[in-house]
């Protein structure tokens, strides 16, 4: 089949060291191109964790819809850490860094809190679930049983530290945002939450594909 020498992409996406190309049915591949990533180190200083994800990704695939955020916090009682909701505004968060990399959706996070309040799970007397004071607020997880928290420590939800478990129920506290600590999770190999192979160093988000009606 012959490919006409300018064509206007209606989707486009990052996956690995590549981006990908497609036609409006999305049925057959336009291209397929080396992609030029940024070294972590070599991102700006001022740039913010969000704004770092998006450079290292290529970001979303297409434009996500902002939630209404007055209602997620009204249901949970509380405010929300600010770089956690530019990220869900900017990614929509309806799928997985790497392939790998979850964070949870303002309905998927709705329904974790909820669930680890109704079953009181807890992690030692020193972190309750939330809405305890001080108590862990669940903002995502992965297939390795690893589980990730804010801790909800003071009025101030930008402040809240994360709280990272492993797979033996064996706890970590970073000074830090989520945004930052998935950055650094999914780019430092020495992070102790670092799961990627050392090969890889494309990066990318991945949209669920919605079910089809």
């Amino acid at each position: 089949m012959a490919v006409p020498d300018k064509h206007v992409w209606d989707h486009a996406w990052a996956h690995g060291m590549r981006a990908v190309g497609a036609d409006a049915d999305v049925r057959s591949v336009v291209a397929v191109a080396e992609r030029t990533i940024p070294e972590p180190v070599d991102l700006p200083a001022e740039m913010s964790w969000v704004e770092r994800l998006v450079a290292i990704t290529g970001g979303p695939s297409s434009p996500v819809p902002a939630p209404d955020w007055a209602a997620v916090e009204s249901r949970l009682g509380t405010s929300l850490p600010s770089d956690y909701k530019r990220l869900v505004e900017t990614f929509g968060c309806n799928g997985k860094f790497n392939g790998f990399f979850d964070v949870f959706t303002p309905e998927e996070l709705i329904w974790h809190t909820e669930y680890h309040a109704d079953y009181d799970l807890a992690f030692g007397d020193e972190h309750p679930p939330f809405p305890a004071p001080g108590g862990a607020l669940p903002w995502s997880n992965n297939e390795h049983e690893q589980n990730y928290y804010w801790i909800t420590d003071g009025p101030d939800p930008d402040r809240w530290p994360v709280y990272a478990v492993d797979s033996l129920d064996e706890g970590s506290r970073f000074e830090c945002t989520a945004t930052e600590f998935l950055f650094r999770q999914m780019t430092d190999q020495r992070h102790p939450f670092h799961i990627a192979a050392e090969h890889v160093r494309g990066h990318w988000f991945q949209g669920r594909v919605p079910p089809k009606s």
